[in-house]
């Protein structure tokens, strides 16, 4: 009978194990789909609390935190809120984050984090975080030529950079094109890896028409 129980006692912490394991990637698959649609302060503090929660029901998934955090360096760089703290909070989370995780996605982050703190006083931050910007994303372009995030990233810098410090769409224009040639041979198709960048290339294009 001991035996038995012992059994039984073993087959439901199996089924129990496998029962949080579907929960938690339903859970993520939902909350990244809220991720990809947000827009306002409301969507990415609602899908900031699931972020956070499913980070808590998995701390040794790296996604959670990874979402956690672009979604604070958004609201930083869209002026959600305290920017600084915003911010911060971002760098927190992308820490986090890099203790679970590395790879090209994660430096994508890293520069992106950065760039938020910067972004709240250009001017006087853009020396102290300049490496801290642009390093990640080119260590990010040698690790995966495949990823046009990091393309992405740099031309928005460019971009938006001034002319008389080499900025603008002439020298954007060639991550641009990188950029949209490595999306448009990629399938579009919904994944909770990060996936993001398609807006942010469409604002690119239009502000620097491609020829």
């Amino acid at each position: 009978m001991r035996k038995f129980f012992c059994i039984l006692l073993f087959f439901i912490c199996v089924l129990n194990g496998q029962s949080q394991t579907n929960s938690y990637s339903k859970n993520l698959e939902v909350a990244v789909q809220l991720f990809d649609k947000s827009q306002t302060k409301e969507n990415y503090v609602l899908v900031f609390s699931k972020m956070e929660e499913l980070s808590k029901q998995a701390p040794n998934e790296w996604l959670p935190a990874y979402y956690a955090s672009i979604i604070k360096a958004r609201m930083a760089l869209k002026k959600m809120g305290n920017a600084d703290a915003l911010a911060d909070e971002a760098i927190q989370w992308l820490n986090a984050t890099k203790s679970k995780h590395n790879s090209d996605e994660v430096l994508c982050l890293e520069s992106l984090v950065y760039s938020a703190k910067m972004s709240v006083s250009p001017v006087f931050r853009w020396k102290a975080y300049e490496a801290k910007i642009n390093k990640p994303l080119e260590q990010a372009m040698a690790s995966n030529k495949n990823n046009p995030r990091p393309y992405i990233l740099k031309a928005n810098i460019l971009y938006k950079m001034p002319s008389l410090f080499g900025g603008g769409c002439a020298d954007a224009m060639p991550l641009i094109q990188k950029a949209k040639a490595i999306f448009d041979a990629q399938k579009e198709a919904f994944t909770i890896l990060p996936h993001w960048g398609r807006p942010l290339l469409a604002e690119l294009v239009k502000a620097c028409p491609i020829d």
